[in-house]
């Protein structure tokens, strides 16, 4: 591989499985039986958990929560049976250098610069007392941004908590403008 080759850049990145682009993935009715058969086949269950969630007046749409259990590093564990939404999802950062508007390591500078800014959101989080690891980094912070509403922040929570909205900001900009493909 050259590179220039876009294929390695999602094992570099992972940001759409990881939590911080998506909060869940929906799966088609027929992938939840799919994916339930795939994994007794293989005699475990990948630690995968399938959540049926209400919304907007609907019967339950199935959902893959993100962090994605299967994500492992920067490799898919259940790849060759990965959802079809996964199967088709190609964030523009990708499409870029797939299209040659972007070089790859400037693709690699723009993926290092991300995760940088998500360890930042991660480390602020956890001087917030939030450690919970296996939720999506949106939820988490919605999460620290409604408790601090309700109660009063000392001086240093309030300093630390300035500091993670604009952290969170910092990355919603960049996933926004070189991540996410609408």
């Amino acid at each position: 591989m050259d590179g220039n080759d876009s294929t390695t850049l999602c094992l570099e990145c992972g940001l759409c499985c990881n939590g911080v682009i998506f909060v869940d993935v929906e799966l088609q009715q027929a992938e939840v039986q799919e994916l339930r058969s795939y994994l007794l086949r293989q005699k475990h269950s990948e630690g995968l958990e399938i959540q049926t969630l209400a919304s907007r007046g609907k019967n339950g749409q199935a959902k893959l929560p993100q962090p994605c259990p299967a994500f492992d590093g920067c490799r898919c564990r259940i790849y060759s049976e990965r959802p079809k939404y996964c199967r088709q999802f190609e964030c523009l950062l990708f499409k870029n250098v797939q299209s040659g508007r972007i070089g790859r390591a400037a693709a690699s500078r723009i993926v290092q610069t991300a995760k940088e800014r998500v360890e930042k959101v991660h480390t602020l989080l956890r001087e917030l007392g939030d450690t919970d690891e296996h939720s999506a980094l949106s939820l988490r912070f919605q999460r620290a941004a409604k408790r601090f509403e309700k109660a009063p922040l000392t001086d240093d929570k309030a300093d630390i908590y300035a500091d993670l909205t604009l952290a969170v900001h910092d990355l919603n900009m960049l996933i926004r403008e070189a991540f996410y493909p609408g």
